[in-house]
């Protein structure tokens, strides 16, 4: 018997796992490892595309599918599958097309499950295919058939209000998920996707009760996984939404906040 045997421990990202200079702690990966070895079943939730998401196995490899498209997904690293996911219907393409009319400055990204398609360049669209070291695939959402996932807006951070304004005055503000994911991203989700119905289903697959889970995060599209989880935590760093919503508050982001929480877990400082 492990020490953390049947808990499940999902883990946010960008300013949650990962440090400011978007890398894994030595302490992080070694604390994971344990918690591993130990039983526990670890994961992602993020909501980067598989393609994107693939990028940290170079610093840790979960041992469960992983919560990803911000809760519209869960994908299972070792069939290489997606096992389950949701789909925006097809009211999506007027949104999408309702603010790129409204705001020349705004970026567009389609997300499908194979694909990420590049509607509309500007200079964080071309950082993120950087980063995430995505293949180019420009085509108007006009012309992309297959099933979509969901849909960035990236703008620099001083005109995101004003993409969430728009959409929150318009005919389409009740017909989706919004959530803001960074300070340069708002997205469009299929109804009810949020990381935390993602965690729900995860737990479901692995026959984990949802008491026994823990969810880490730090920004507006975490609230769903911190609430859902039968302990939710915040970073230090996070926005007062999340730390309003978690039952604990941890380091922040730079000072090996997973290492953190596995720990005090051992230690019975967080409880489940």
């Amino acid at each position: 018997m492990g020490k953390f045997d049947n808990i499940l421990l999902c883990t946010d990202l960008d300013d949650t796992l990962l440090t400011t200079d978007k890398k894994i702690s030595d302490e992080n990966k070694k604390a994971i490892e344990y918690f591993m070895s130990e039983g526990g079943l670890f994961t992602f939730a993020t909501g980067r595309v598989p393609h994107g998401a693939k990028l940290m196995l170079k610093y840790v490899v979960p041992n469960a599918p992983m919560i990803c498209f911000n809760g519209g997904g869960v994908y299972d690293f070792e069939t290489d599958k997606i096992i389950w996911s949701r789909t925006l219907d097809s009211d999506a393409k007027e949104v999408v097309e309702y603010i790129d009319k409204m705001f020349d400055f705004v970026g567009i990204e389609i997300c499908t499950l194979e694909k990420i398609y590049f509607s509309k360049i500007n200079r964080l669209v071309r950082e993120h295919q950087a980063f995430e070291h995505l293949p180019d695939n420009p085509l108007n959402y006009n012309q992309i058939n297959e099933k979509w996932q969901k849909v960035l807006f990236m703008t620099e951070e001083d005109q995101l209000q004003s993409i969430k304004d728009a959409i929150a005055t318009s005919p389409y503000s009740d017909t989706f998920t919004y959530v803001q994911s960074s300070p340069w991203y708002y997205e469009i989700l299929p109804k009810n996707s949020t990381k935390g119905e993602g965690l729900i289903h995860l737990a479901e697959f692995l026959g984990i009760d949802i008491s026994r889970t823990i969810g880490i995060g730090d920004n507006e599209n975490d609230i769903g996984l911190v609430k859902n989880a039968g302990v939710g935590i915040a970073v230090s760093n996070a926005i007062e939404q999340v730390k309003k919503s978690a039952d604990y508050i941890t380091v922040d982001n730079n000072s090996d906040a997973v290492a953190s929480v596995i720990y005090a877990l051992e230690h019975e400082k967080i409880k489940l």
